[in-house]
């Protein structure tokens, strides 16, 4: 039996990342950390190795969540998934720079995320 899919769950509205960690773990991934800062992301994604990082583009903190991503894709492999509550041209080119697995304005449903996230397990 395979290990559940480890999600890093990156945003900086509280009840939003509650929401996704109760929906992630109801559909039966593990949601390693919550985390409000693109900082406190490039840390941890490297410390913990999560299968993917569900990240928010305007983060708390010095940097948004498309440099965290750089970061952190400077150094390791793990796929991203960018959300914005803010529809912009401009920044979706930017985040699709880093050819993440997906790009979606918020609210993000799980129906959305769960046949990309399995589509991990198939590599």
């Amino acid at each position: 039996m395979t290990q559940p899919r480890r999600i890093l769950i990156v945003e900086d509205e509280v009840m939003i990342a509650l929401c996704l960690e109760l929906e992630l773990t109801r559909a039966g991934y593990t949601v390693c950390q919550r985390l409000a800062k693109g900082e406190d992301a490039v840390i941890i994604a490297q410390q913990e190795s999560p299968d993917m990082i569900l990240m928010d583009i305007r983060l708390a903190g010095e940097i948004d969540g498309i440099e965290a991503a750089q970061k952190i894709q400077a150094c390791t492999a793990i796929p991203v998934i960018f959300m914005t509550g803010y529809p912009d041209d401009a920044i979706e080119e930017r985040a699709n720079r880093l050819h993440p697995l997906g790009f979606f304005i918020k609210p993000v449903r799980i129906s959305t995320l769960q046949p990309l996230i399995d589509s991990l397990e198939k590599d």
